[in-house]
């Protein structure tokens, strides 16, 4: 009889990225999917057939894949392909997880245990909108359906059962406490904001608190923001009065999906020359960066990007570790779960896939043989009839051996589940 090939899973679960852990900002700006091009990355991935199923995810701190697929190889050089950066440069910053230790690293990002602020939870909502654009191109099916509602649903229940959700602190929030460290009399302060975006909107609710007077909104759209406009009291200005907002301001927050920078040496010079000699604070938390690096250089202007803000992240820790430990504890239980699951069902599969395979073999074999019997003019009755034992023969040798074999060993519970298996009466 036909041995069923061993089994061995389908697709494994891979992620691979980059992160605020493993690259400086100046890596992480340049590894960056930005969302109008997720459908075009996406088409190239699936159609190149290196991934099954796909879900990017990129943020100010990390750059992740998230797949399914065979060749992790293959799949690693299309991530750094992605990038101008030179290999040798990425590669220290890249880390590649698979199967359980991959489910359990989205499901610690979903809640926010792998972010630079533990437990914030924007990530959650930027994850989900990478998953429904994955959705959208027909980039996710069973697996990644399966999955995210897993790594969705562990977030909810971390965020419910456990403190790290408690007094939840976001990017904006932290940037805002970091400019009131850095400036004096703050609520009196002229204060700018360079996007309009979810970050741009966070950093608005935060800013309101302490404002006594309105502040500038700097947007590219000015026609687009009337509701912001409205709600939160700003005044709205268009690019092309950048320079003059520079010039008036004391403290410049910038939060845009700029794929270059749009506060750049000339124009920051030009803004200089327009302002009495008072220091100027521009805080950049977007990626890539909206500032170029190279202002800091100029007088009376103290440049703070993303990767600055972390000594002010680092007090957020304290008195969460415990909170932390207990999340990675349910999240290590959940993926294996998950995996053990997943591949119980792929195992199942291929076993009947296997089976059948192996029934069909016999059956081609014996069919063949009574069509010669046929060909050369032998009885129908007779030939149909000793297809028929030879068939049930072949089909039934081995399991009777094996079954025989138990019984002499005392292995009656696979002869219980043999009955339990083909639905035979006692």
């Amino acid at each position: 009889m036909p041995k069923i090939t061993s089994w061995q899973p389908a697709m494994s679960i891979f992620v691979i990225g980059i992160n605020h852990k493993t690259a400086p900002l100046q890596v992480r700006e340049k590894v960056y999917f930005a969302p109008e091009k997720l459908a075009l990355y996406l088409q190239d991935l699936l159609g190149s057939g290196l991934a099954k199923e796909a879900v990017l995810l990129s943020t100010c701190n990390r750059s992740e894949l998230y797949c399914s697929g065979h060749d992790i190889g293959a799949i690693r050089d299309w991530f750094c392909g992605q990038t101008t950066l030179p290999h040798a440069e990425l590669a220290s910053a890249i880390y590649i997880y698979r199967d359980v230790e991959a489910v359990a690293h989205i499901m610690q990002v979903a809640c926010g245990l792998d972010s630079m602020i533990l437990g914030e939870p924007q990530i959650l909502g930027q994850m989900k909108a990478a998953f429904s654009e994955s959705c959208a191109m027909n980039a996710v099916d069973a697996c990644f359906h399966q999955l995210f509602q897993q790594v969705f649903s562990v977030a909810k229940e971390i965020r419910a059962t456990t403190s790290i959700g408690a007094c939840p602190v976001s990017l904006a929030s932290t940037a805002v406490h970091f400019a009131r460290q850095q400036t004096p009399s703050f609520d009196q302060a002229e204060i700018a904001l360079i996007g309009a975006g979810e970050t741009a909107v966070l950093l608005l609710r935060y800013l309101r608190k302490h404002l006594a007077a309105p502040l500038s909104l700097v947007t590219r759209n000015t026609l687009k923001v009337g509701e912001l406009a409205e709600e939160f009291a700003v005044t709205v200005r268009g690019f092309d009065e950048l320079t003059e907002v520079l010039a008036s301001s004391d403290v410049v927050f910038s939060a845009t999906a700029s794929p270059s920078a749009i506060v750049t040496q000339d124009i920051l010079r030009k803004a200089l020359s327009l302002r009495e000699e008072k220091p100027l604070l521009l805080i950049d938390i977007a990626v890539p960066r909206d500032i170029d690096p190279a202002v800091a250089s100029l007088p009376q202007v103290s440049l703070f990007c993303i990767d600055d803000l972390k000594t002010v992240i680092e007090k957020n820790l304290l008195g969460r570790e415990h909170a932390a430990d207990k999340a990675h504890e349910m999240i290590r239980a959940r993926s294996e779960a998950f995996i053990a699951e997943i591949y119980s069902i792929d195992k199942i599969a291929h076993t009947i896939s296997a089976y059948r395979g192996v029934i069909e073999e016999i059956c081609q074999t014996e069919l063949l043989k009574a069509k010669h019997q046929l060909r050369k003019g032998e009885d129908p009755a007779k030939v149909l009839e000793g297809f028929a034992y030879i068939f049930t023969n072949k089909l039934l040798h081995t399991p009777s051996v094996q079954l025989r074999q138990a019984g002499v060993e005392g292995r009656f519970e696979l002869l219980r589940f043999v009955r339990q298996l083909f639905a035979i009466p006692e």
